[in-house]
């Protein structure tokens, strides 16, 4: 089944803000993109909910928004495995700590297909001996898919946790998404 892009549209007003969602189903999961204007940088994707949070989402607003649709494309595209770099996907790191950030942009560079250890993508992000702050950075990324935390494993070759979870729907989702790429566990 190719992914499916559901369109939910009409702003609404929330502190000032606009919020746009867009949902996109696929064989293997659903995942919600879910943007927000800000009166400097106009609209930014702000999280992406995947699997079962989807399912909870949120009630979909918006008009229909090139640059919603240019992602909700790319993403479907990925999930249905003919894309294999979101690079192009601007995220905001509004209320990042400088840490966070530099985790989160390192773990963007792991390339489609291979996996990197928690103590790797701390290393990469400049900060060997952090790897439990990169795994805690990895468990709370608001940017699954783009952010491919996916792709962080254990150091001893466990497949680790995903969306917070160490069992369940979301390692089947882990393993779902790193069998597409061709990586095993």
């Amino acid at each position: 089944m190719s992914g499916r892009l559901v369109n939910r549209g009409a702003w609404t007003s929330v502190y000032m803000s606009h919020v746009m969602t867009k949902t996109i189903r696929c064989s293997i999961t659903r995942v919600t993109l879910v943007m927000e204007s800000s009166v400097d940088h106009g609209f930014a994707l702000t999280r992406i909910l995947v699997g079962p949070a989807a399912r909870r989402g949120m009630k979909a607003f918006g008009e229909r928004n090139p640059q919603m649709e240019r992602h909700a494309r790319l993403v479907a595209r990925f999930l249905d495995g003919k894309e294999r770099d979101l690079g192009g996907i601007e995220l905001s790191y509004k209320g990042f700590s400088v840490f966070r950030k530099r985790v989160s942009e390192a773990a963007r560079r792991i390339p489609w297909g291979k996996t990197v250890s928690y103590a790797e993508l701390a290393r990469m992000a400049g900060y060997p001996g952090a790897a439990r702050a990169a795994a805690s950075v990895m468990r709370n990324n608001p940017f699954p898919l783009v952010v491919p935390c996916h792709r962080v494993v254990r150091s001893d070759g466990a497949i680790g946790g995903f969306g917070g979870k160490m069992s369940g729907k979301n390692i089947e989702l882990k393993r779902a998404l790193l069998r597409r790429e061709g990586v095993l566990f």
